[in-house]
């Protein structure tokens, strides 16, 4: 879906992107994150089901993804997410980022777990663009 490979570059042009996730007691936390990739068609990242992320995820799947680039373009994806486990998507993030292997070992490895983007919407935003998006891409 070319929608999603054109998230996942820019979301690979910075870097760093941050997830923010609301905890049981309705504070919100937000982290680094440095890996996403298509899944079926949906844009999904990794994390280990010991963090504290995982709980909140599962408790309340509503997630949000902030980044800017030196160019002055930021994102923001807002929506709900699915938890999912697969052998064959460990397998496709270990070969997108080798160095999870050094985390995870090999796709076997039941700690590692993904999450996809059930819904949402996705913004990129600019100075340029007079506070608002320039671009606002559904996310089904």
């Amino acid at each position: 879906m070319k929608n999603i490979q054109e998230i996942i570059d820019f979301l690979n042009k910075v870097g760093v992107f941050y997830v923010g996730t609301v905890d049981e007691e309705g504070k919100p936390h937000v982290r680094p994150f440095s890996f996403v990739m298509e899944w079926e068609g949906k844009l999904a990242f990794i994390t280990n089901n010991q963090k504290e992320v995982y709980k909140q995820l599962n408790a309340n799947p509503h997630a949000d993804i902030c980044a800017f680039s030196a160019d002055n373009i930021w994102i923001r994806i807002s929506g709900k997410v699915k938890l999912f486990q697969s052998v064959e998507a460990n397998k496709k993030a270990l070969e997108i980022m080798p160095g999870l292997k050094d985390l995870y070992g090999d796709e076997h490895n039941s700690t590692l777990v993904h999450f996809y983007y059930e819904d949402g919407e996705v913004a990129f935003w600019s100075f340029e663009s007079a506070n608002r998006p320039f671009k606002v891409i559904p996310l089904k």
